[in-house]
């Protein structure tokens, strides 16, 4: 089905898999492609000297098949009339797989090194949550298949329809995403703890996600700090994440367990500690290992 105001150009996602994907987290890919596929056309055409905002470029979602799951992705840039005949999207579109391709490449060789610190990577945290969203599909299902491809509708001379493509495996997706996800905790890392290797243990804990500062309902207590339960923010989104799945998940307790990790103290104007800033979690200790 052809709609209007769309032309032939479209992206092509393809997740190949032989089980259901949970909605959320194929609508999180999803999500984190578009925003990815954003921020790369609007660097192209800046780049380029053109003018863009930032709600200029969108992609919907055009065509979605079962089996293995497609989704076709068209540009919102072809709806807007004016806008058209400034942005040819097939070369946009062809670009990004390449630009995606990259990303991807990139990520899997920071999986590989060790002793990385911020300095040594040179993608954005944007990036890095792209890939490791996107990859969080095939990533989770042995054997399944990740494509994306810059669809140019009518055929090309050499019969291909695609100008540009990439396809990874369900260990090349894991790779890319385990490199993702060292970049992200890496470029979260700030500063120097105050206490470095201590044991955190949880004493409460909320399913509220964590606010934009790091702050959370959670309480903890440090016994080589202060006998007393502080307050705990996380100065790393992944590490929230990381405690907030253990509460999810029947199989583990954060109550059952202590955290090693390095931490900034925050007091009062009388030096009286008032709450734990959670710098990195290095591991979790089940209480029976600790």
């Amino acid at each position: 089905m052809k709609y209007e105001g769309f032309g032939d150009a479209r992206l092509e996602v393809n997740f190949d898999v032989d089980r259901p994907v949970e909605l959320v987290q194929l609508t999180l890919a999803l999500q984190a492609l578009a925003r990815d596929y954003r921020r790369y056309a609007n660097d192209s055409i800046r780049d380029s000297g053109g003018k863009v905002s930032d709600d200029d470029i969108k992609l919907y979602v055009t065509k979605v098949e079962t089996g293995s799951i497609i989704a076709e992705l068209g540009s919102a840039a072809q709806v807007m009339g004016a806008f058209l005949p400034l942005v040819p999207v097939s070369p946009l579109f062809a670009g990004y797989v390449e630009f995606f391709g990259a990303s991807v490449s990139y990520f899997s060789s920071l999986a590989k090194r060790t002793g990385l610190k911020a300095s040594d990577i040179t993608a954005t945290k944007a990036a890095a949550q792209a890939v490791a969203d996107i990859m969080a599909v095939p990533a989770a299902m042995a054997g399944s298949k990740f494509k994306l491809a810059a669809k140019i509708g009518a055929k090309a001379a050499d019969g291909s329809e695609f100008a540009a493509q990439i396809t990874l495996t369900s260990e090349e997706a894991a790779e890319a995403q385990r490199g993702a996800l060292i970049a992200q905790k890496v470029l979260d890392y700030r500063g120097d703890a105050d206490h470095q290797n201590v044991l955190l243990y949880f004493e409460r804990t909320s399913t509220k996600s964590a606010k934009s500062d790091g702050r959370t309902d959670d309480k903890a207590v440090i016994n080589s700090i202060s006998p007393k339960a502080l307050p705990v923010h996380f100065a790393s989104a992944l590490d929230a994440a990381r405690v907030n799945d253990m509460k999810a998940d029947p199989h583990q307790n954060p109550f059952k367990a202590g955290f090693r990790v390095d931490v900034n103290v925050e007091t009062d104007r009388n030096l009286v500690p008032r709450f734990y800033r959670v710098v990195h979690i290095h591991e979790v200790i089940p209480d029976d290992d600790a």
